[in-house]
This record gives C-alpha cells, sequence and structure tokens, in this order.
C-alpha cells in the first residue's frame, strides 16, 4: 500500500488534484481510496433524517448500508483528534493507493500543493516532504521534486516508485505454537487492540508496538 498525504492552504488546488490522481490510478487499475481531513468538523447527514435523529440521539457510532456502498460515523474516544494512520488501516486495508486530502500534522510522507497568489510558505517540514506541485517558479525547494498540476502521471509514478507503507506484523502463539492468521482475523486482531489501546488515556495512540500476553495462574519465576 502507498500513502500519501497532500497538503497546502485552503483554495491551493488540492482537491481538483487529488481527483486527477485518482482518475490516472484507476485507469492503471488500482484499488484507490481517498481519507479527507476535515480540520474543522464536518456534516454527514440531513437535519431529520433517520440517521441524523440516531446521532442526535447520543449514538456513540452509526452506520448506513446500501447496495453497493456503506458509510460510518463513529465518535472519537474522549473527544480526541483522530488517529489517521489508525483510519486508514482500518478503512483501507485492502487498498493500492490511498490519498489523504490534510492531515499536515500526520505521519506521512506529503506532497505540498501551492498556487501563486494564495500559498505562503511551506508548510511540511523537509524531512516530510515527498514532493511540490506549484502552478508558479520560485515558490520550490530545490531539494525536492517540482510538479505542475496537470502532471498527474508523472506524480502518479513519483507514488508508486516509494517503498510500501508496511502494514503492522501481528503474531499469534498458543502454548509457544504460532498460529497462522489470514488478512481478514489479522485486521479484526489490530483493530480491535489498537481500538483499546487508544481509549486509554496517557497512551500514544499509534504505538510502535503492543505486546499482549494471557496466562492462566500465576507467572512463571525468574531465574
Amino acid at each position: 500500500m502507498k500513502i500519501v498525504a497532500l497538503v497546502g492552504v485552503s483554495g491551493s488546488g488540492k482537491t481538483r488534484l487529488i481527483a486527477g490522481l485518482v482518475s490516472e490510478f484507476k485507469r492503471r487499475g488500482l484499488r484507490t481510496c481517498v481519507l479527507k481531513h476535515c480540520a474543522h468538523g464536518f456534516a454527514l447527514d440531513t437535519k431529520g433524517k433517520d440517521t441524523w435523529s440516531f446521532a442526535a440521539a447520543g449514538a456513540d457510532g452509526v452506520a448506513m448500508a446500501g447496495p453497493e456502498e456503506w458509510a460510518v460515523r463513529m465518535k472519537t474516544q474522549d473527544g480526541r483528534q483522530p488517529d489517521l494512520r489508525g483510519l486508514v488501516r482500518r478503512l483501507f486495508a485492502d487498498a493500492d493507493v490511498v490519498l489523504v486530502e490534510g492531515g499536515k500534522t500526520a505521519r506521512f510522507k506529503k506532497i505540498e500543493v501551492l498556487r501563486a497568489g494564495v500559498s505562503g510558505a511551506l508548510l511540511t517540514a523537509e524531512k516530510d516532504l515527498l514532493a511540490v506541485v506549484s502552478d508558479a517558479a520560485g515558490m520550490t525547494p530545490a531539494s525536492r521534486p517540482v510538479f505542475e498540476p496537470s502532471q498527474t502521471a508523472e506524480i502518479c509514478d513519483l507514488i508508486l516508485s516509494r517503498g510500501e507503507d508496511v502494514m503492522s506484523e501481528i503474531m499469534l502463539e498458543v502454548d509457544g505454537q504460532e498460529v497462522n492468521l489470514n488478512p481478514f482475523v489479522r485486521t479484526i486482531f489490530e483493530n480491535t487492540i489498537r481500538g483499546m489501546v487508544a481509549s486509554l488515556s496517557g497512551l500514544d495512540p499509534d504505538p510502535e508496538t503492543i505486546t499482549v500476553v494471557i496466562r492462566k495462574g500465576p507467572a512463571p519465576k525468574k531465574g
């Protein structure tokens, strides 16, 4: 899976660029998903509809399922900012490419979109910057590739040339015997454990390593 965030100020052209990239990736036969980060919240429902009524009544989660698609709206634990990497893992585990619109502070490689008369200085630290897309000269760093907004094929090539964004390694042992897990069960394990960890205060909501040991009886003596 390739995961890249496209960032820039409002009006810089992120949405139009992402739509072009999605079309190009789909033309190449790749399963492509988009996660939009809404820093100021969003409206998914229409007032007065059934699902709006459920949410207004206090439901922590509301899902809608139709013949060919589904959608879900979930409240975060304690009103905290959602973990974008966790959402990508949970929602798009079988995607070839995931494009994130926004997410300046998320731990993704980023392509920054600049537009003359709209953008100012770069928002992205150089270590996190994959490339720049700009319609004006003189606004871009010399150390990173620079593309014009129309160069969607070339931008897709760059994204696909990156190494895979590795999903988690998950190992289950029962009485010392390692158990093979299929992708669906691995996803359920990871999402369940990570969700429980994210609900605990004072912990990193997206830790690198989680170890769970379930043992009947007292722990064996050391030494």
